[in-house]
């Protein structure tokens, strides 16, 4: 065979590959090499395993000498004319993220930087990635995203989440780059992969991110739905406080629903103005209207007027001890006399009950290939933070078209960072289709955060799950870091400590639902089985009504279902749980509910 036919045969293989690798012009386009201009950053940042790979290539900035990359998870910047040169895009300042802090630990171990705890999982990734200089502050508190089944935590130029079967040590970034670049980047074929986004995989372009960057989530709360086109053909998106549409005649873009009519809260009679009256009036019709203290005046000023709040609806009134509330046509407020400076004011959360109410009839229908039933699950732990010398107790409730289902078992997992995943039976619901059960103390630093699942299984063949996540919290240096010290020997003094700790099933509930009350009593942290009980309830309309329970059982605990009160909206219902001993010994406790979600 000649050397020129061998040539010849060479070449054709060459030129075919390279048709085969240019062929999909496509497919080209949206693969991107690293500039030289930021190689030895990306590589710094841990590179394609961290900050994935480019969705872009360079981009200059008009009107500047700014250089931009983006990448999956951030946004990498050179400025020639300032120091540092180098830097990152605060994508989660633009975005608004925002959150209450955290109070001040008193561990001194525990990592705090600007108001917010970060959990160790995070706290060493934090350092890995450079901290504040690459990463910068955090912004938000690190929670658990029960839709997405992340801890998910918001920092200024980059955002940590972990999944909850995700090995220890394991930290993923947000794709901070893939938000920052949706309109150039759309095409890059990891964004619809990038789960995390709240509107990267969506039908539909969540078209708020402007409005809630200035508003903040603080205003908003979490998003609790993608952006969906509502009925009335806008496309609208719920959140925990609030529900935004699309609405091309407000300067902002977008509109608030007035959940307060949708939702048919009380309207209350206007209030006559008065002249001698220094209070803030806003009238509604001549003369007409409600007063409206400074406090909630300032707060509708800092979020854009009535033209966000809408109209007053009801009158300023005190629905419980050092709390009162008002309601305006697109919001609630809540004003708590006793909470920190800054945070006194805060929008009532009815994102839920406007989703629960509107949500469901413009969602896809899911394609199951079992008949679906109409089941309802709740869960709870008494106690949202606690330390690790202390017992968590965690209540679940199963319905089936709201009738409770009765004899149906349950099993708790817990996932914990010692200990591995932890697993519990509960005992067989009760005809009010509850169990509950007590978890034994988990050591863990202060900040951790303990999820949680409780699956029945059985149903028709199926098992329904939920999720939920409380945290470590009130730990003293001796709790965790506690070295024994040879002290010298006292006389032991015998304190009897009794104490007792009640909880609802439903913090707010209506007037023609049943509630559910639990309550355990503990002496000297042992539960006291065979105790009597009973519950005392002072209904506006009914006067005193008494219940009898059971003898608390192995936990100390006894459980109280309660007939529908009868009450107006923003009613609190006072209740007395007390427990007698065999010596006629009574020790009892007061709580309380709110009424709340009549029609």
């Amino acid at each position: 065979m000649s050397n020129k036919f061998i040539r010849l045969i060479l070449i054709i293989l060459i030129v075919g590959l390279l048709s085969a690798c240019t062929g999909n012009a496509d497919n080209q386009s949206t693969y991107y090499l690293v500039d030289p201009r930021f190689s030895e950053l990306y590589d710094r940042l841990q590179g394609d395993e961290i900050l994935g790979p480019p969705i872009s290539n360079k981009k200059y900035v008009a009107g500047s000498n700014l250089e931009k990359q983006y990448f999956e998870g951030a946004v990498l910047v050179y400025d020639p004319d300032n120091s540092p040169r180098y830097y990152l895009d605060p994508v989660g300042i633009d975005a608004g993220f925002s959150d209450l802090p955290n109070n001040d630990p008193e561990n001194p171990a525990v990592r705090y930087i600007n108001g917010y705890i970060i959990p160790p999982e995070f706290s060493r990734f934090f350092d890995e990635m450079g901290g504040e200089r690459w990463v910068g502050l955090p912004l938000t508190r690190a929670r658990f995203n029960p839709e997405r089944n992340t801890i998910e935590q918001y920092f200024e130029t980059m955002g940590f989440f972990r999944f909850e079967d995700d090995p220890p040590g394991t930290v993923h970034l947000m794709p901070y780059g893939l938000w920052k670049c949706a309109g150039e980047c759309a095409k890059y074929p990891g964004l619809e992969n990038a789960g995390i986004s709240r509107s990267a995989s969506e039908d539909i372009q969540s078209p708020f991110g402007e409005v809630i960057s200035r508003f903040g989530t603080q205003f908003t709360g979490d998003a609790l739905s993608t952006a969906f086109r509502a009925g009335d053909g806008n496309i609208e998106q719920i959140f925990h406080n609030v529900v935004l549409y699309e609405d091309s005649t407000n300067p902002l873009g977008a509109s608030l629903r007035p959940v307060s009519a949708l939702l048919n809260l009380d309207r209350d009679p206007y209030q006559v103005y008065q002249k001698d009256s220094a209070e803030y009036f806003r009238e509604i019709e001549p003369g007409n209207g409600f007063y409206i203290p400074a406090y909630f005046m300032d707060f509708i000023d800092r979020y854009f007027g009535f033209e966000i709040s809408g109209e007053p609806i009801s009158r300023h009134e005190e629905i419980r001890e050092g709390v009162s509330q008002q309601c305006f046509e697109n919001y609630c407020l809540l004003h708590d006399a006793l909470a920190e400076p800054g945070q006194q004011v805060r929008v009532q959360p009815l994102g839920q009950k406007y989703k629960d109410s509107f949500y469901q009839t413009t969602k896809k229908p899911a394609i199951e290939a079992q008949i679906q039933r109409d089941i309802q699950l709740d869960i709870w732990e008494q106690s949202p933070q606690l330390s690790s010398q202390e017992n968590q107790q965690i209540g679940a409730c199963i319905h089936e078209s709201g009738s409770p289902l009765e004899n149906a078992r349950a099993v708790l997992t817990v996932t914990t960072e010692n200990q591995g995943i932890i697993t519990y039976p509960f005992s067989p619901t009760d005809s009010g289709g509850c169990s509950f059960l007590e978890l034994d103390p988990i050591q863990a630093q202060n900040g951790t955060t303990i999820d949680y699942q409780v699956c029945f299984q059985g149903i028709g063949g199926q098992e329904y799950c939920k999720k939920d996540s409380y945290l470590i919290w009130g730990n003293t240096d001796k709790v965790l870091t506690a070295v024994p010290v040879q002290e010298e020997p006292v006389a032991p003094v015998v304190v009897v400590e009794v104490v007792i700790d009640t909880w609802e099933l439903f913090p707010q509930i209506s007037s023609s639902e049943h509630q559910e009350v639990g309550a355990c009593v503990h002496k000297n942290d042992n539960p006291q089985e065979n105790m009597d009980s009973q519950l005392i309830l002072e209904s506006p309309s009914a006067g005193v009504i008494t219940y009898q329970s059971s003898p608390t059982d192995g936990g100390g605990c006894s459980f109280f279902k309660l007939n529908p009160v009868d009450a107006k909206n923003g009613e609190t219902i006072p209740y007395q749980v007390c427990f007698v001993n065999k010596y006629g010994e009574q020790f009892c406790k007061r709580d309380s509910f709110l009424i709340w979600g009549n029609p």
